[in-house]
């Protein structure tokens, strides 16, 4: 019978993390709520029992946890269970990858980007690949172990009592620096975390409302899609959205924007679009970083925890009937036809 050693939701609330023994293995599993969208993700952790000489097809076909073969593993005799009290779980700052942690060394790892040319994750005890696992990669890959450490700075910081009201304040006075004192702050509430508001300014005929706290963390889903050195510029975002008129519905929509990514374990882009739901005209939305297009200002740059710059991206109201032509033909279409015109 399979007992649990582990188990853990990371802090969204958007991924659950089980370190499972079966008698046989001991398994990294990483799995969506049944309320969220997602596939579980599995890394082998190390085998309890002698290893097989090939790789544990007839276990995947029984429907069990497969052994590593022994040519993959650094101890084909087995391994006993690790005692609880030296275990630990710490979440990639998105939320959708976890380091199981032996006496403050990684031990196993489900990445962000598992899923992708087939890899599930990284063990210690694996010296070659086999079911998805691959080897922990050496100290000398020193982009990697920056990720690792970057993770536990990450949630250091983010525990501290004073960062949100720091982090809020600072990109507050940011958007003030380009649209002067905002006249309303909405506290989105749906979610425990990531804390996330929107405000609201007065400008020039009309109203530009901003997001707060969507940069304040890396979204989900950037590694894998973006391709080169482009992950840190794509990683941190907040949405602003204008409108000539104070609209009620406006500043709900933003939030439901802002806590999208974490929910869906997807990140927001240039291009990207956005159907509110909202029963109004001009309530579905392109993304673009080109608010020269709608004369806009977008925010002076700004870069968080030293290497992210802030991507900001203008959420563009479109009617219903351009909103499946924007999915089809992209947004650049769409703007050309609604806002090239305009004086």
């Amino acid at each position: 019978m399979s007992k649990n050693l582990l188990q853990e939701a990371n802090p969204y609330g958007t991924r659950i993390a089980t370190l499972e023994n079966d008698g046989r293995t001991l398994y990294l599993y990483l799995s969506p709520p049944e309320d969220l969208p997602g596939d579980t993700r599995a890394v082998w952790v190390r085998n309890l029992l002698p290893a097989p000489a090939e790789t544990d097809h007839e276990a995947m076909r029984a429907g069990q946890a497969p052994l590593l073969r022994q040519a993959a593993c650094a101890h084909p005799e087995g391994l006993p269970l690790p005692e609880n009290e030296e275990l630990d779980l710490v979440w990639f700052s998105e939320g959708t990858g976890v380091v199981l942690y032996r006496n403050g060394e990684a031990e196993a790892l489900i990445p962000p980007w598992s899923g992708a040319d087939g890899l599930q994750g990284y063990a210690r005890e694996a010296v070659a690949q086999d079911v998805g696992t691959l080897p922990l990669p050496p100290d000398s890959q020193q982009g990697f172990h920056d990720r690792l450490r970057e993770n536990l700075e990450f949630w250091t910081s983010r525990s501290q009592k004073s960062h949100w009201e720091s982090f809020r304040d600072r990109l507050i006075a940011h958007y003030e620096a380009s649209y002067g004192p905002h006249k309303t702050y909405y506290a989105v509430t749906d979610r425990d975390y990531p804390p996330l508001a929107v405000a609201e300014f007065e400008v020039e005929d009309g109203f530009m409302l901003a997001t707060i706290g969507m940069s304040n963390q890396n979204m989900p889903g950037v590694e894998g899609n973006v391709a080169g050195d482009a992950p840190n510029t794509r990683m941190r975002a907040e949405i602003l959205s204008y409108t000539a008129n104070k609209t009620e519905w406006l500043p709900g929509v933003l939030g439901r924007m802002a806590i999208f990514p974490w929910l869906a374990g997807a990140f927001f882009d240039h291009g990207h679009t956005y159907e509110s739901g909202v029963d109004s005209a001009n309530s579905n939305f392109v993304l673009t970083r080109e608010f020269d297009r709608l004369h806009l200002s977008a925010p002076a740059e700004m870069v968080l925890d030293e290497r992210y710059p802030v991507n900001w991206l203008l959420a563009a109201p479109i009617p219903q009937e351009y909103f499946m032509v924007a999915k089809v033909r992209g947004i650049e279409h769409v703007l050309e036809k609604l806002y090239s015109s305009d004086d």
